[in-house]
C-alpha cells in the first residue's frame, strides 16, 4: 500500500513538472530572439528609451519596432515610432542598441510602450514593454 501512494505521488509529480516545464518553454522560447533589455527614464525634458535585442544568429533584421509614448492621464498619444525611423533598427546583424529620445513636458506622466523585434529568413518575433515615466527638467 505505501509502495502505491510513493509511486503514485512520483507519477502526479512527474506529471506537473512536465505540465509547467511546456508551459514556461512555449512562453519564453524563441527562435529569433535570444535576449533584450529595455529601460525608459527621462532628464532635461526627454524621455529616453535605451533597447537593446541579441537575436539568436545573424537576423536579416533586428532592432526597435515601435516606440509609443501616451499622456497617462488623457491617453493622448504624444510620439510614435517605428522601425523605419533613424536609429531604430538594422539589418544582417546579431544584436543591435541604440538610445532614442522623444521631448516631454517636465511633471507630466508617460506610458511608454516599446516593441522590439528579431527576423530571419523564417519568421519574425517581437516583445513588448510598457513603462511609466515623469518628465524631468
Amino acid at each position: 500500500m505505501k509502495f502505491k501512494k510513493l509511486t503514485s505521488m512520483f507519477c502526479v509529480l512527474i506529471c506537473i513538472f512536465a505540465v509547467t516545464t511546456s508551459a514556461f518553454a512555449s512562453t519564453y522560447a524563441s527562435g529569433q530572439i535570444n535576449d533584450y533589455l529595455v529601460s525608459v527614464s527621462s532628464d532635461n525634458g526627454q524621455i529616453y528609451v535605451d533597447f537593446s535585442v541579441t537575436g539568436t544568429g545573424s537576423m536579416k533584421e533586428i532592432g526597435c519596432e515601435s516606440i509609443y509614448i501616451y499622456e497617462s492621464s488623457s491617453g493622448r498619444l504624444v510620439e510614435s515610432l517605428n522601425e523605419n525611423n533613424a536609429g531604430m533598427s538594422t539589418k544582417n546583424a546579431r544584436r543591435y542598441a541604440n538610445v532614442v529620445s522623444a521631448d516631454c513636458e517636465v511633471g507630466v506622466r508617460y506610458r511608454v510602450v516599446v516593441t522590439i523585434f528579431a527576423e530571419d529568413s523564417a519568421s519574425r518575433d517581437t516583445r513588448s514593454k510598457t513603462t511609466y515615466v515623469t518628465g524631468q527638467a
